[in-house]
């Protein structure tokens, strides 16, 4: 077979504006030809947070076009609701392809509508050779199937200007929405906003895709949390808990950025090593694994050596439930209702017949918030007890920290404490006592005060919320 090449180069910034020293077409055209000397077949513009405008979309393709033979792809986010004017514009001055969404799924943090791509391009010397009617045919189950995920949606309700400001990328909106209603903090998003333009100044404008984008929504959470200000947090960053994500940036774990190493990285690396070995020694047993020549052997080592606690979250969901990937999106996320059948297909087990079941009936809970459910599979009546989470809290209230006592140490945000010292260990400050992750983000707990570990709140990992008391130093 023949393996096309296409590399796409992360757009930021404003090339318009006559005070972007950073992100110029000279830096795109400087960075396309590092591309094509690798041997790239198509030059992609990824443009992850809807900042290309339609001038500057023009002058870039343009100039890709007049210094390089290769096809040009455009990539972007509708965020701000205009991009379908920038791919107008990107198709005049020469782009070979862009991006759409079928209209449900389509605008704000998603693509431009692929039914509006159609009809905009449609009867002109670029015309896309798609049917509008047969897009336009796919949006009804398109539609439905947002319906089914709506639940989980997060995204923002239309688009933003603010985007031009924040320069978040799409899939990082609606994400960083979902960590903030996690750590208690969803009314203050525009804050989040806010703080994430601030740290992105402050780690030197990074281009920011995963995982660099990551680390700026970290630290901009992290400092919504502590209730701590950007420009204090700049002035002296040792005096706070960081991220470890904006450690390893800044350790240079995503190499160099393009506009040169902020001055934070000398204040906020000051007292820790300037590299951390993330090397680890594979034992025989799973050397031997990863060359099985069983796939899933070699997969399931290789997804519990690079991710190890997702690895572990994941055998427990099977051990518990089984393959649930057998079941209906519909019923996984919502379930059966009384008297509703459904059948299950078992995955990978070919030539056995499928499994009919039937929900029954289902009792009231009892003082234990249990239910009596009775289910019916394959004509064979099934009785079993269920906990109903939603009847009784299992969350227990926490003590909360002393403000005006230095020797409290708080959580910073809601989020599952793990502490790592123990009664009598002498500390300073500074000194890692826990660790917290919340969404996809975890950072290091650390002492207020110098002197010894007096009390330790949390017996084992525990789910707390901002202001928790972890730990006391005496």
């Amino acid at each position: 077979g023949t393996t096309v090449a296409e590399v796409a180069m992360a757009y930021s910034g404003n090339l318009l504006d006559p005070n972007e020293k950073l992100y110029t077409v000279d830096y795109y055209l400087r960075l396309a030809e590092e591309i094509v000397e690798s041997g790239a077949h198509i030059l992609a513009i990824k443009d992850m947070a809807g900042l290309l405008r339609p001038t500057a979309a023009s002058r870039l393709v343009k100039a890709l076009r007049s210094n390089f033979d290769l096809p040009v792809h455009v990539h972007t986010h509708d965020t701000a609701g205009g991009q379908l004017a920038t791919y107008l514009a990107a198709a005049q001055a020469g782009a070979d392809a862009v991006d759409g969404a079928s209209a449900p799924l389509a605008g704000t943090t998603s693509q431009p509508s692929l039914s509006a791509i159609v009809a905009a391009f449609a009867d002109t010397h670029r015309d896309t050779g798609l049917s509008l009617q047969a897009v336009s045919d796919l949006e009804p189950y398109w539609e439905a199937v947002r319906q089914l995920y709506a639940p989980f949606e997060a995204g923002v309700p239309g688009p933003t200007g603010r985007v031009y400001k924040h320069e978040i990328p799409g899939g990082q909106l609606s994400n960083l929405r979902t960590q903030a209603k996690a750590l208690g903090l969803e009314d203050r998003f525009e804050l989040i906003e806010d703080y994430y333009a601030a740290v992105n100044e402050m780690l030197g404008r990074p281009t920011k895709v995963t995982p660099s984008s990551k680390v700026v929504g970290d630290l901009a959470l992290h400092l919504v949390g502590a209730g701590v200000d950007p420009h204090d947090f700049a002035h002296d960053p040792q005096k706070y808990d960081i991220p470890d994500s904006v450690i390893d940036f800044l350790r240079g774990d995503l190499g160099n950025p393009p506009g040169g190493w902020p001055l934070l990285r000398e204040k906020a690396l000051a007292g820790r090593s300037s590299t951390q070995s993330k090397l680890v020694d594979v034992s025989p047993e799973d050397a031997e694994a990863l060359q099985s020549e069983d796939r899933q052997t070699r997969r399931s080592t290789l997804d519990r050596l690079l991710f190890p606690k997702q690895a572990a979250e994941f055998a427990e969901h099977r051990r518990q439930y089984g393959n649930t990937a057998a079941l209906e999106d519909r019923v996984f996320f919502y379930g059966l209702k009384e008297g509703e059948e459904n059948v299950i297909r078992l995955i990978g087990e070919h030539g056995q017949p499928p499994m009919v079941v039937r929900l029954d009936a289902v009792g009231e809970p009892d003082e234990k918030g249990m239910r009596q459910v009775v289910t019916n599979v394959n004509g064979q009546i099934r009785p079993m007890k269920v906990r109903d989470r939603s009847v009784e809290s299992v969350t227990a209230s926490a003590e909360k920290a002393d403000t005006t006592n230095p020797g409290h140490v708080a959580a910073p945000f809601a989020g599952v404490v793990m502490v790592t010292a123990k009664v009598g260990d002498e500390v300073k400050a500074g000194d890692p006592v826990a660790v917290i992750e919340a969404m996809k983000m975890e950072a290091t707990i650390t002492a207020t005060k110098d002197g010894v570990v007096d009390r330790v709140a949390l017996a084992q990992a525990t789910k707390v919320e901002g202001g928790d008391l972890i730990v006391v130093i005496a």
